[in-house]
Formats: C-alpha cells, structure tokens, sequence
C-alpha cells in the first residue's frame, strides 16, 4: 500500500500549503474522547483549520480538519477533511483521505435481522478511502462538478467460519476489492456556516457509477441524495430546529462493506454503524439545538429510518 501512503503525503502538504497563502485563519487543536458501543471509549486527537480565500461578504469561510483515534476495541483510525470555497465562491473543492484498521461487528443485510444470533459477524479489516470533488458554481449558490471515489479494502477476515459464515458464502468482495468511480455531484448550499448551520438550505444529488476499466473489482452503481433545512427561532440566543432526509440508493454488484446503511454520512444517532445495510438506505431526522449557557448547549432528536430487504448474489 504504499503507493497510497505516498499519495496521502502529497495530498496533505498540499492542502496545507494552501493555508500558508491566506492570511486570515485559525487552527484549533482539541483532544478526543467519546464512547458508544460501536467503538467502546475512543482516544485521539483532533486539528481544525478555518480560514478565508476571498472576502467575508462574498465568500463562506473554508476548513479543514485532521484527526485520529484509537479505540478499546482495537479500531485505529487517521482522516483528513476538507472544504473550500475560492474567492467569490467560484469554485468549490471538498473529499477526505482516510485510513483505517478497524474491527466490527456486521449483521448481514436488511432490517429483520434482530438480535445477535445467529446474524453477528466481527470482520477486521484495513481500508484507505479517498475522495475529492471539484465543483464550479453556477447560479448564486449552485455547484455542479466531477468526484472521484477510491475505497480499496484488504485484509477482511470473519470471526465465524464454514457454512455457518454469511460473510464467506454469500458478501460479495469478502477477501479484498477496490471501489474506484467517477460521478457527477450538484449541490445547492445556502448554509451561514457550514460547520455549524444556523439558517438555510442544503441540497447533494450524486450519480456515482464504480466500473472495473477505473480499477474497481466489481461493477456498480450509486445514487444519493441528501437535504437539510436549518431554521433559527432566535435572534439573541441559539435555537435552531434542523432537519435532514438522506437517501441512498445501489445497484448492481455491491461490495457487502460498503453497502447502504446506519451511520454513513453521520445519520441514524442512536444506532450502531452498519447494524443494518440494504441496497436501499433512507433516513430523516428533525432536531432541535439551543444554548444552554456560555459555550454549553444541548440537543433533542427524533428519527425515522428503513432499510431494503436483501436482494444479492450468492457467490459462486
């Protein structure tokens, strides 16, 4: 892998080099520690950068992000964020670059599959993802452009074996695969602050197809969409009422690790990543955040999810 590790680098530097050029920034280093019984107590720590490539009255601010964590369980992780916006928002550029090493537990496909027997599966693996998008804005706050997607995958082992193992006889890409595709991405965004929304829109439509001549060990397809409304109901405190639907939609031969499901793109709180995965994923949730006192705040939310029924081939 160490052609990725030396992409990475690259990568990194360079972004980094691009807030060596502006000159209204700042960069927050803050420890990490959470807990859930996905990851049991996690440790690490975490950098955000903000910073302005244009004029405040024209251009939202960019940030960037870079953390990693190690967790009770055994998961290692290290991921790089980022979003800019150009001078006047002319162009838009967003992706990450992660690497993980990181043991789960999986429940094979749809939303029946309750309690632990005999459905959970702990599958350690290693993965490094990357993702960049270009985006060219039209209109006042539209952005339409090209994402390239790299997920390689390596390393899978299950904890169940023989018959017995749903992961062995019938996940597609179960010893090792490569996503690599190619998509086009709209998105309409009107948020204040893109960290942290007080008011407006935002609106993702994205068509990534994952085909074997760009790399990828199996041929498929996925569409997402992804909306949020921000309203604030106050003009001297913090009370904002946010809400978000996400849909997501795959065909053709998906890879089982990286399927539709619980806990990608930060939906479904309240329920373990990858609990539940389907070729068809749809979450919406409402929740409303105010502040409590100085830096304190607090957060009450609802949601509703559902996932498709298994519809995939047995491996031959």
């Amino acid at each position: 892998m160490s052609k990725y590790i030396l992409i990475s680098i690259l990568f990194i530097t360079g972004y980094f080099k691009i807030i060596a050029q502006v000159k209204n920034f700042s960069i927050s280093p803050l420890p990490i520690i959470t807990a859930d019984p996905y990851i049991g107590v996690g440790f690490g720590a975490l950098g955000n950068a903000t910073f302005l490539m244009g004029d405040s009255s024209n251009t939202r601010y960019s940030n960037m992000m870079l953390y990693g964590i190690y967790t009770t369980k055994g998961q290692l992780g290290f991921q790089f964020n980022h979003q800019v916006f150009t001078k006047e928002e002319k162009w838009m550029i967003q992706g990450k670059l992660q690497y993980l090493d990181w043991p789960e537990n999986t429940y094979q496909l749809g939303g029946n599959v309750i309690g632990d027997t005999p459905y959970k599966e702990k599958i350690s693996y290693k993965a490094i993802e990357f993702e960049e998008r270009v985006m060219k804005r039209i209109g006042k706050k539209n952005f339409i452009g090209l994402q390239y997607r790299l997920y390689s995958c390596w390393g899978l082992e299950s904890d169940v074996k023989g018959n017995s193992s749903f992961f062995y006889n019938k996940a597609i890409g179960n010893k090792s695969f490569v996503a690599s595709g190619i998509g086009v991405h709209f998105i309409h965004d009107s948020r204040d602050n893109v960290q942290n929304a007080f008011s407006g829109k935002y609106l993702e439509v994205a068509l990534n197809p994952f085909l074997s001549f760009l790399g990828s060990t199996q041929e498929w397809l996925n569409f997402r969409i992804d909306g949020r409304i921000y309203k604030n109901f106050s003009t001297t405190k913090q009370k904002v009422l946010a809400t978000r639907l996400v849909f997501e939609l795959a065909a053709g031969t998906i890879p089982y690790m990286i399927m539709p499901q619980f806990g990608r793109y930060y939906s479904t709180r309240g329920f373990v990543q990858g609990r539940y995965r389907g070729n068809t994923f749809a979450s919406l949730e409402s929740e409303y955040r105010t502040q409590l006192w100085r830096f304190i705040g607090g957060v009450a939310f609802a949601n509703i999810n559902t996932v498709s029924e298994p519809k995939i081939k047995m491996r031959t």
